[in-house]
């Protein structure tokens, strides 16, 4: 099969029997219930009308878990940033805009809910003490309630594909609950996330000097479009990057990470 993707739990291939379709394979040490909740989790959001690639069926090739996805034609908007710097803000706004429009959604019990995830994810979290993880998910715990609308989980520019349609893709981390710790999420993901794997030095280099203005501009057209003030998506950092944690990252974004927490942590202690 012919490669065409590739990212750090799964690559993407060409169908040899029918090319309207392609074949996400997962990395043989990935957990296969993490591969069904995202198959689950997209025909879910395929259902209510969203533009995704369509989940087909999940099979097991070559001893490895997979999904095929109908597919779809596009680029996506980290390597369009890249390419045109100077329409940065342009890009921003259309992130933006897509985040708060699937936010529109609600979806009450289909999902994992918000709070859950960020709790067990903060209770894993071995860069942590218990006594650091009982203030965050009592801090959690105390944050506003919106638990229907859709959330994607991990929304950053490269799980945005751009063509004659608009697409978000990877739905593995969906879940349902207050659109302000998702943008939270973008937000951390923006100031501290390292490029994905195969990102060229060039597009490497403009992204990371243009990082802070894109979030700015991100998060300046989200709450023009949504009502909420910055202090709303704010107050949601400290979990939201707290249960970042468990997941593997370079060395450097945690530590990264872990400046953000203890700062916060001193300021609600």
């Amino acid at each position: 099969m012919k490669q065409i993707g590739q990212g750090r739990t799964a690559d993407i291939f060409e169908h040899q029997e029918d090319e309207n379709m392609i074949i996400k394979l997962y990395k043989r040490s990935f957990p296969e219930d993490a591969i069904n909740q995202e198959f689950q989790i997209s025909n879910l959001v395929y259902s209510l009308g969203i533009n995704t690639p369509q989940p087909i069926e999940l099979i097991q090739l070559d001893h490895r878990k997979g999904i095929i996805f109908r597919r779809i034609s596009g680029v996506s908007l980290l390597k369009i940033m890249g390419k045109s710097p100077l329409s940065i803000n342009k890009h921003s706004r259309k992130l933006a805009t897509l985040h708060h429009n699937l936010h529109g959604h609600h979806v009450v019990g289909e999902l994992r809910q918000q709070k859950n995830v960020l709790s067990n994810n903060i209770k894993s979290a071995s860069a942590l003490t218990e006594s650091e993880k009982n203030i965050i998910i009592d801090y959690l715990e105390k944050l506003p309630h919106d638990n229907n609308r859709l959330c994607h989980g991990d929304y950053h520019p490269d799980n945005v594909m751009v063509g004659e349609e608009n697409w978000i893709i990877d739905w593995m981390t969906g879940m349902y609950g207050n659109p302000a710790g998702d943008v939270a999420r973008s937000v951390i993901l923006l100031s501290t996330g390292t490029m994905p794997n195969g990102t060229s030095k060039h597009i490497n280099s403009v992204i990371n000097f243009l990082r802070d203005k894109l979030k700015k501009e991100y998060v300046r057209h989200y709450i023009e479009l949504s009502g909420l003030d910055y202090a709303d998506i704010d107050r949601w950092i400290l979990p939201v990057a707290a249960a970042r944690l468990v997941e593997w990252m370079p060395k450097e974004e945690q530590e990264q990470l872990l400046k953000i927490i203890k700062e916060r942590l001193r300021a609600v202690s």
